[in-house]
């Protein structure tokens, strides 16, 4: 008996090692936090010129917002100036095979972050590159991300979203999701300052 403890482990051990690399295995489709694949810096584009056809300015005025919008909007705006984060005003928007949730807005340096997640709600794979996100400022500002990440989603997982963007101050701020051949989301993040 001494000799056999002493060549290795004993097959029990062997069984619960693989069990634990198929568990592991298993669960790589749910919500994984550590995926940074949507995690990108917006750089501001030029403003288009006589805003050409299909860019328009988006309707960000707080006076504009329906009544029961108004006072989330009021109260980011007043977190933001605290320098704390705040829930957008639109935080969901869903195309057919997306679920695009904005959790906060947050104060940064030169700009805002806008963190939350992606969730593939259709019956396939989805691949959402970071092209797929853009954001519009109220002065009609757009802001694309330069790099070429992207991330596989399985049905039902879900992945972070972190953009940040170099927003000038009072400046009100949606999120265009556009993964063709799905029709474009568009979600009100912040409302511009009257």
């Amino acid at each position: 008996m001494d000799n056999e403890s002493q060549r290795g482990l004993p097959v029990w051990a062997w069984g619960a090692l693989i069990a634990l690399v198929l568990i592991g295995l298993s669960t790589r489709g749910s919500f994984n936090p550590t995926n940074r694949a949507l995690s990108e810096h917006f750089a501001a584009q030029p403003t288009p010129a006589g805003l050409q056809p299909g860019f328009s300015l988006p309707e960000l005025d707080f006076g504009a917002l329906p009544a029961e919008l108004q006072a989330a909007a009021a109260e980011l705006r007043r977190r933001l100036g605290l320098g704390q984060a705040g829930q957008p005003i639109e935080p969901v928007a869903t195309t057919p095979r997306l679920r695009v949730e904005v959790r906060e807005v947050a104060p940064q340096d030169n700009g805002l972050v806008v963190r939350g997640t992606v969730t593939n709600t259709s019956p396939a794979d989805v691949v959402v590159p970071i092209s797929a996100f853009e954001l519009r400022d109220s002065a009609g500002g757009s802001y694309v991300a330069g790099g070429g990440a992207s991330a596989t989603l399985r049905p039902g997982e879900s992945t972070p979203l972190e953009l940040t963007v170099p927003l000038p101050p009072g400046r009100g701020l949606l999120l265009v999701t556009n993964l063709p051949p799905d029709p474009p989301a568009e979600q009100r993040l912040l409302a511009a300052e009257t």
